[in-house]
């Protein structure tokens, strides 16, 4: 039923446990993959800013968030891929669980911040309403 499993990981707890999830339910539906997306909001700067180096700063957030994720799935045996975008995380992972035919989306109830979840709008929320396939939220 769920072959192939998309995971939305932002370095926050819930996305831990929807990695968890995930994982277990890998394992029960016998999936082919899971895919690990880590998307970062692209910075709106109007200005360069000198001194620092932006690909650094993600390449270091992508290390940090993805680490742990390839380590569990390592030693669960399970088969995985991963992937890092920058753009809006929530049109990234609709478009990427679409254009590559994945049965199901999982992901964590809020993102790192509940303040940032309030104002800039609840990433889950709308994947879940823009997925073309069933979105499993996980605490």
């Amino acid at each position: 039923m769920y072959k192939k499993i998309v995971v939305a990981l932002d370095g926050s707890e819930p996305s831990a446990h929807a990695l968890q999830h995930a994982a277990k339910l890998a394992k029960v539906m016998n999936s082919e993959k899971i895919t690990i997306l880590h998307v970062t909001k692209d910075l709106p700067l109007q200005e360069p800013i000198f001194n620092i180096d932006l690909d650094q700063l993600f390449a270091k957030e992508d290390q940090e968030v993805l680490a742990p994720a390839i380590q569990f799935l390592s030693e669960s045996g399970i088969e995985y891929e991963t992937h890092t975008f920058h753009g809006d995380p929530a049109n990234v992972i609709v478009e990427y669980a679409t254009e590559h035919d994945y049965d199901v989306i999982v992901m964590g109830n809020t993102g790192k911040g509940i303040i940032k979840e309030a104002l800039l709008g609840s990433i889950s929320h709308r994947v879940a309403h823009a997925a073309q396939c069933p979105v499993i939220i996980v605490n």
